[in-house]
């Protein structure tokens, strides 16, 4: 009797084993990923020194954005022959200011005339495209075409350097008064002093030489010419 009882008890034990085994375990729930974004670097005391800007005008820019000025940097080739047999040494050089803002056209249209006339250029040098702040440079400088020789304009893939790219904004000229007012690596922009007689003759003209500024399968030169009038200026890039 004692026996069974105590296989009973064993046989017990064990479906109870078995039934916790079995039990589902709720899943672990994932790691949260923790994404850090660096902050921008800030002008510092030093750096404002080096540039010799008018600090009214750094202040001015600073609260017109809503943001800290932040080091503009212009990468420099060196001439230079070390043991590898390079020939040069790239080497970052401070150039300007810059501030992050939200109301970047604001901005340019408001300060560029004025700061152009001390022998400032004010342009948007970063574009968020909405989802992030617009960056805005102030550099040296007394032709706006100095914007595009600091970015470093050109259109590799149509093998278009800086040079040729000012060549033939100059060319345009004839036809439209126009001034840049931003400019990346393989983009710029500019607003009209003076529009062109025939917007559509020259949405045409630009479309010849900036091939990816429209889209290839809806874009039409008709509607770049209402968005150039539209905007009081045109759009130049190349993918």
């Amino acid at each position: 009797m004692a026996g069974r009882s105590l296989l009973l008890g064993l046989a017990i034990i064990l479906g109870l084993i078995s039934c916790k085994a079995e039990k589902p375990q709720a899943p672990k729930k994932p790691t949260p990923i923790v994404i850090v974004k660096p902050k921008p670097p800030v002008l510092g005391q030093d750096q404002r020194a080096e540039l010799g800007f008018p600090p009214e005008i750094i202040s001015q820019l600073e609260i017109a954005a809503g943001a800290e000025a932040e080091p503009f940097f212009m990468t420099v080739v060196i001439p230079s022959e070390n043991l590898k047999g390079e020939k040069g040494i790239e080497q970052d050089r401070l150039v300007g200011f810059s501030v992050r803002a939200k109301n970047a056209d604001e901005i340019i249209s408001s300060f560029r005339p004025s700061l152009r006339t001390k022998g400032y250029l004010l342009f948007r040098s970063h574009k968020g495209y909405g989802t992030l702040p617009d960056i805005v440079t102030v550099i040296k400088g007394n032709s706006t075409y100095d914007i595009l020789k600091i970015q470093g304009t050109e259109a590799s893939n149509y093998q278009l350097d800086t040079k040729e790219i000012i060549a033939w904004l100059k060319e345009q000229q004839k036809q439209a008064s126009f001034v840049i007012t931003g400019a990346g690596t393989d983009w710029l922009e500019a607003r009209f002093i003076k529009p062109p007689t025939n917007m559509q003759a020259f949405a045409r003209i630009v479309r010849s030489f900036a091939p990816d500024v429209i889209d290839p399968e809806k874009g039409t030169a008709d509607k770049l010419a209402e968005k150039m009038e539209k905007m009081n200026g045109f759009y130049l890039k190349w993918d």
